[in-house]
């Protein structure tokens, strides 16, 4: 995962949106990593998104209390939506 966002900041022209829905197993490094990569897409004025259809890995960011603020949605489309027209706070 590490590689895929760091090769997706390259570039960061546009939104990015992180697609979890193959994911398997996610702890708190993942998090973490999560948390990083959306502190910088944010730097940078971009959107980010995280797209999360349930299940245990929906719970570690239900948990962590972290659904609004990383802009988890439970689809591609609703996280493309997310990552393009980020609400301003």
């Amino acid at each position: 995962m590490i590689a895929a966002l760091n090769e997706a900041f390259a570039d960061l022209e546009r939104p990015i949106v992180v697609d979890l829905s193959s994911v398997g197993f996610m702890d708190s490094t993942g998090l973490a990593l999560l948390i990083n990569a959306h502190r910088r897409v944010k730097r940078r004025g971009q959107g980010f998104a995280i797209v999360c259809p349930g299940g245990p890995i929906s719970r570690v960011f239900e948990i962590a209390d972290m659904v609004e603020s990383l802009h988890v949605c439970p689809d591609r489309a609703s996280a493309r939506r997310t990552a393009t027209n980020p609400v301003r706070g």
